[in-house]
């Protein structure tokens, strides 16, 4: 797909996150909750959003395959049932149709759809994010992005800026440390549930102010629109990161995993319900804050 194409797609996804919005409005306190194997709440909105957007998908896109939340691997009809979703074809849609359903459940007022597309890039099942949109339901608020051309956050073009383009090095370590101090950094974690509080949360705790918006998704895109310094998180899907990544890397952040490695490419042939952690942050933040994770392996 060239550039073009890309930003069709996107607008696509921007417009079923539209429709999204207006399927959980119609839902918003008048549905029962069901339990996945994980015991994570499901909704009739996640599985009305999420086949809205799939039959759209393969409709528009019929040689693409689809990993969905609620349905973890959507074939295309062009592939077997037993190939896996990365080894033919050359693009996959990744979708959180509901992200935050127990904020929806509780009508508590955030939650998101988040819709990206990968491109493979090897026979070998990786494959990077090319466009992405995460639209936060109620308020409208949407952040979107194509490879190569930027991230959006309400048709305006956001970019989170270095400031070290003075080259001078002892002004950009003073500049860093400045930027990332105390009360004036905001990091956004990961909800506590039936397990101990790692570490590093209560690091950042006694230094930083932490938020916690129930989505993964939308606190990837608010690190992309400098609403939050950085993001940390050990417990997450491919469809909490994919479109989020590409929103933070186009805006000019660093998203890694806890290696400090790349986050992308994401490998497609390995259980979608693995866990991705990853750390992402503004330029300027980032190795500051990622020095303090501890983490085994970090």
């Amino acid at each position: 797909m060239n550039a073009a194409e890309l930003r069709d797609a996107c607008d696509l996804a921007e417009s079923l996150c539209v429709d999204a919005a207006e399927i959980s409005a119609s839902l918003l306190g008048k549905i029962s909750i069901e339990r996945k194997a994980d015991d994570s709440p499901v909704t009739e909105a996640d599985l009305r959003i999420q086949e809205h957007i799939v039959s759209t998908l393969l409709k528009e896109y019929p040689s693409h395959a689809i990993i969905g939340e609620e349905s973890v691997v959507q074939q295309a009809p062009s592939l077997s049932e037993k190939t896996p979703v990365a080894a033919s074809g050359e693009y996959t849609w990744v979708i959180d149709p509901l992200d935050g359903t127990r904020n929806f459940t509780h009508q508590f007022p955030i939650f998101a759809t988040s819709i990206a597309l990968l491109h493979h890039v090897d026979p070998h099942g990786r494959a990077v994010p090319v466009a992405g949109v995460v639209r936060e339901h109620l308020s409208g608020w949407t952040c979107s992005a194509v490879v190569g051309q930027g991230t959006y956050c309400n048709r305006r073009r956001i970019t989170l800026a270095n400031s070290s383009a003075s080259g001078d090095a002892a002004s950009e370590d003073a500049s860093k440390e400045e930027i990332v101090s105390g009360l004036d950094t905001l990091i956004a974690i990961p909800s506590g549930r039936g397990k101990p509080i790692l570490p590093v949360i209560k690091t950042f705790f006694d230094k930083y102010v932490l938020r916690n918006v129930g989505s993964t998704a939308l606190h990837l895109a608010y690190t992309a629109a400098g609403a939050v310094d950085a993001v940390f998180c050990h417990e997450c899907k491919i469809w909490d990161v994919a479109a989020g990544a590409l929103l933070v890397s186009e805006a000019g952040g660093r998203c890694t995993d806890l290696s400090r490695e790349p986050l992308t490419p994401f490998d497609l042939t390995r259980n979608h319900n693995a866990d991705i952690p990853f750390f992402a942050a503004s330029p300027d933040a980032f190795d500051t804050l990622f020095d303090e994770l501890n983490l085994p392996g970090g």
